[in-house]
């Protein structure tokens, strides 16, 4: 277990769609292990991230949002970093959107390790991947039982639990899995910024389930998830009050892909594949009235089909200079309506769009010396109806193989607005302006410093992120009683970031890692740090975890650190409270084998103390006097999860 586990967390595919060791890659990358989710008992995607240095979680009570080095726009639904299952993009064309949490499309228990890549990687995925990547590597059939069921009860969560089965080896494999999460939420909860404080609507239920097979170089997977979220603390000016309906939003989400890799020659491989992402949104928000007003409801739609062709040709062997290049091409449907609950043929609003996108890029790497090597890429993306862009990364690496380095790291990369961003309007609260928005561009310079000895491996970052034109939503130009999206500002973060790992033949495992971030927002054409809404200075996190108690159970111990994060300033310019530290302990004991069964049980959150995060601005309401600057996050929750395989 402990070699496994060790080369597992050296290897990523992420960055450049390929296989790489962690020293030769142009970004800084964390690779969790499976035997690091199974230990500290993450139950998603989101919680395994929020404990990799300079990351953070924030979940809104809306969705579950990733933050990397201080960034982590309230509203955004992490559509800013590129989230891949096994190297496919599942970020849909409406709103960006892609889960981490209990509304992922992939469960926690099929997964073999999560790649954290951090900054900018438009050179070879284009848009979206702005602040970074999440890789979510499924389990092979050769590492998988044939046939597995876990289930748990959470005292906040519910019901959790996933099934499923493997076929065949590492060539010749198929797989199938199936997850569902009923949460119980909790019955009572206290806003402490204003407004109503009684909220007892707290309910979740999601399903997610998967087919996934391979037959010598030809592989394909099929993927669905439907997230039902009852939010008790509602945006858009709803009413929630006792006795109010919640708001209630449900995302549906369907990934196709098939494709082939083939061997062309020792030096020469392609791979074709061809995609369908397919996904809806809908939600219900209650009235502000509810006697005068009907309920609104929105929807949102997104069918993207697309095609890419790669290939990578050595041109010296082995691995001294190689080129990769590809092209890939989409065709993007989108729709957004809007009506009233009480009169649902009667349209307000009605939004249709078509665009297509397309790019090409190309990377070369070489390793001239034993101890230098380079990495250099470039991506052109062209879109029918926004702004075509050019992505360029160049990377320079000085080391001792699998002893110590250095990297030198340079990238830029964009986000085109999304087709709700660019073109959603609702006849009540947004309006749309396509036709000036630009997209988000940003770039990034970073210098890594790495050690592998003895079972311990460290990393050091220096990093200037540059990102301008964010686009956010804010008061209309025409009508300020109305949201639009704008390119409204410019971020800055600047610091340092380390993190270490240490495993040994006994079994201990233990990590640690953290962030000082300085994030500053453009204000009057000068940089302003300090002021920019849920940017955490510091973020830290650590954990460790023993050998087998009694050849039984490892007893593994985790603490996650944020700092405080300035919230926005409230509607009538009174200064709004910030988000104040937090610190969240976690403790977990983790039997991989009682008899026939595999047993998890644990706690979250030990101390108690609720992160109070600052809200999206959509939780602003017309009434100064209820201004949210704050959300509770959860309280203390007990699980306990079984499982058996064979």
């Amino acid at each position: 277990m402990f070699a496994a586990s060790e080369a597992s967390e050296d290897v990523v595919v992420g960055a450049a769609k390929r296989e790489q060791s962690l020293g030769n890659v142009a970004s800084a990358v964390t690779v969790v292990s499976a035997d690091r989710i199974r230990r500290f008992g993450y139950r998603t995607i989101g919680e395994a991230v929020a404990a990799v240095a300079g990351t953070y979680l924030v979940d809104n009570r809306l969705s579950y949002s990733i933050g990397i080095r201080g960034l982590q726009i309230p509203g955004d639904f992490n559509t800013r970093i590129l989230v891949l299952v096994d190297g496919a993009s599942i970020n849909e064309a409406w709103g960006a959107f892609a889960g981490v949490g209990f509304d992922a499309i992939v469960g926690i228990d099929e997964v073999a390790r999560i790649e954290v890549i951090r900054g900018p990687v438009s050179s070879v995925y284009g848009t979206n991947a702005f602040f970074g990547i999440i890789n979510i590597v499924t389990r092979n059939a050769s590492d998988s039982p044939r046939a597995w069921g876990r289930t748990g009860v959470h005292s906040i969560q519910g019901t959790v639990s996933g099934a499923g089965f493997a076929l065949g080896g590492l060539d010749r494999q198929l797989r199938g899995v199936v997850s569902f999460m009923d949460r119980f939420g909790e019955s009572e909860l206290v806003l402490p910024d204003g407004g109503d404080t009684q909220r007892d609507a707290d309910g979740s239920r999601s399903y997610s389930a998967g087919v996934i097979g391979s037959y010598d170089g030809t592989f394909g997977q099929i993927r669905a998830s439907r997230f039902n979220r009852q939010s008790p603390f509602a945006p858009y000016d709803v009413f929630v009050g006792l006795g109010g309906r919640p708001y209630d939003q449900v995302n549906k989400h369907v990934f196709v892909e098939g494709g082939h890799t083939r061997v062309l020659s020792k030096r020469a491989s392609a791979t074709g594949r061809a995609y369908a992402n397919l996904y809806s949104f809908a939600d219900r928000s209650p009235p502000a009235d509810p006697v005068l007003e009907n309920e609104l409801d929105t929807t949102g739609r997104a069918r993207t089909f697309g095609a890419e062709v790669r290939g990578r040709y050595e041109i010296v062997l082995p691995d001294r200079l190689g080129v990769t290049a590809g092209a890939e091409l989409s065709n993007n449907r989108t729709r957004s309506t809007a009506f009233e609950a009480i009169s649902p043929d009667t349209l307000i609003a009605d939004t249709p769009k078509k665009f297509n996108l397309g790019a090409v890029y190309t990377e070369l790497d070489g390793q001239p010396l034993p101890w230098l090597g380079f990495t250099g890429g470039l991506r052109l993306d062209i879109h029918s109806a926004l702004e075509d862009k050019l992505s360029p990364r160049a990377a320079l690496f000085i080391s001792k193989p699998e002893r110590y380095g250095s990297k030198l790291l340079y990238a830029e990369g964009f986000r085109n607005p999304s087709g709700f961003e660019a073109f959603f309007q609702d006849g009540s609260d947004f309006i749309a302006d396509p036709e000036n928005l630009r997209a988000e561009t940003i770039r990034s310079f970073e210098t890594v410093a790495w050690v592998k000895s003895s079972g311990l491996s460290t990393r050091v970052s220096a990093f200037y992120w540059d990102a301008a034109d964010i686009i956010e939503a804010s008061p209309a130009p025409s009508d300020p009683d109305l949201q639009q999206f704008q390119n409204v500002t410019r971020y800055v973060s600047r610091g340092l970031e380390a993190e270490a790992s240490y495993r040994d033949s006994r079994g201990w495992y233990g990590f640690a890692g953290g962030a000082i971030a300085q994030v500053g927002i453009e204000i009057g054409g000068a940089l302003s740090f300090g002021e920019v809404t849920n940017a955490p200075l510091l973020t830290a996190s650590g954990g460790v975890s023993t050998p087998r108690i009694g050849n039984v159970f490892h007893v593994s111990l985790e603490g996650i650190l944020l700092g405080p994060r300035p919230t926005r300033p409230a509607v009538d310019a009174t200064a709004s409270p910030d988000a104040p530290a937090w610190l969240g302990i976690n403790l977990t004991l983790y039997a991989p084998r009682i008899r026939i069964f595999e047993v998890t049980a644990g706690i979250r959150n030990l101390i108690g103390t609720r992160d109070l995060m600052p809200t999206p601005p959509d939780y602003d309401r017309s009434d100064p006097a209820t201004v949210i600057p704050r959300v509770p996050g959860e309280g203390r929750e007990i699980y306990v999860k079984v499982g058996y395989s064979y």
